[in-house]
């Protein structure tokens, strides 16, 4: 070996010596974050445990931090992006020839599949050029439905020359289903805000009329109760006036006194029917629309209303009138 030869081989020995020196160095921290993140998971501190999770997992991939980052997310009720972290634990697992954790990650992220909330985004006419995106990133998969993490998600729609869209959408806890359906981009438009998309507060069309037929019903209650204390006075007050009734056998005067109670009390009859129904009706429009949640894609949110028409069926009340709500649901 010449001289030559040995200066090059000590001159590459000093040049990759930085490079191992920074190996270790990233290998030492992705340890000590993985052992924070593991103290941070136990007192139950699991957002900064996701946190040094997947700094440690940035730092040097490993199976074990994957499957602690899934759990620590999957506390915090973001049970896709822990089904995310359990999946990619048991691709790494095998890619290692781990067949054991691997099989044990599947196991985790097959018992989180019937929990997932999922999202649909498909684009009507799509435009030439059509970027999708939700909450800043890329969708590639149109149309295709898509594990999502719960809460409020943005969503943008853009091509060259046509006007953008925007719209947000809010995911509920487990089993959620929404789907949003890109409308056709104006060319050289104003940009398309949808308010309607059953973001904001995800309350449904159906929980709206509830909350409507509720008001109604109460309103109702309200005026039997006030119609039923009238009825009692006017009626007690005639049979106790000896003008009207004496010897409790009423005059015409008295009569009429009477007769005018029995209509209060038949209004108060009719109050609490009807009142009664609607509150009942609402409060189960109410938790089926916060049960079944706003779908993304519902337009007309606030065209619902009560109505109250005259029927001579078998849900006829005592006044001959049924209650409903009618409007886009």
């Amino acid at each position: 070996m010449t001289n030559r030869t040995i200066a090059a081989l000590i001159a590459a020995s000093f040049a990759f010596a930085p490079l191992a020196a920074s190996a270790q160095d990233s290998k030492v921290a992705a340890e000590s974050l993985f052992q924070t993140g593991k103290e941070q998971l136990e007192s139950g501190k699991y957002a900064e445990a996701c946190k040094s999770f997947a700094e440690s997992q940035r730092l040097e991939p490993s199976v074990g931090t994957l499957l602690n980052l899934g759990r620590c997310n999957e506390q915090q009720g973001k049970l896709a992006t822990a089904w995310g972290s359990y999946k990619e634990a048991a691709n790494l697992a095998r890619s290692r020839g781990d067949a054991e954790r691997a099989q044990g990650a599947e196991d985790l992220a097959s018992a989180l599949q019937p929990k997932l909330s999922m999202l649909s985004i498909s684009a009507k006419d799509p435009a030439p050029g059509l970027v999708v995106k939700r909450d800043g990133v890329e969708v590639t998969a149109l149309g295709v439905p898509v594990a999502i993490d719960p809460g409020t998600h943005h969503i943008e729609a853009e091509a060259p020359g046509y006007g953008p869209y925007k719209t947000e959408v809010e995911i509920g806890g487990e089993g959620d289903k929404k789907s949003i359906e890109i409308p056709a981009l104006e060319k050289g438009g104003a940009p398309i805000v949808d308010t309607g998309s059953g973001g904001g507060g995800g309350v449904s069309p159906l929980a709206i009329g509830g909350f409507v037929a509720a008001g109604v019903g109460v309103v109702g209650l309200g005026l039997g109760t006030a119609f039923g204390v009238i009825a009692s006075g006017t009626a007690s007050d005639a049979e106790d006036d000896p003008a009207l009734c004496p010897n409790k056998i009423c005059t015409p005067a008295g009569r009429e006194e009477i007769d005018s109670a029995e209509t209060q009390a038949t209004v108060s009859t009719v109050g609490f029917a009807v009142g009664g129904v609607a509150l009942a009706g609402g409060v189960a429009l109410i938790v089926a629309g916060f049960t079944m949640g706003g779908s993304a894609s519902d337009e007309k949110t606030g065209n619902v209303r009560p109505f109250v028409m005259p029927t001579g069926g078998r849900e006829m009340f005592a006044s001959g009138a049924v209650f409903g709500v009618e409007g886009a649901f």
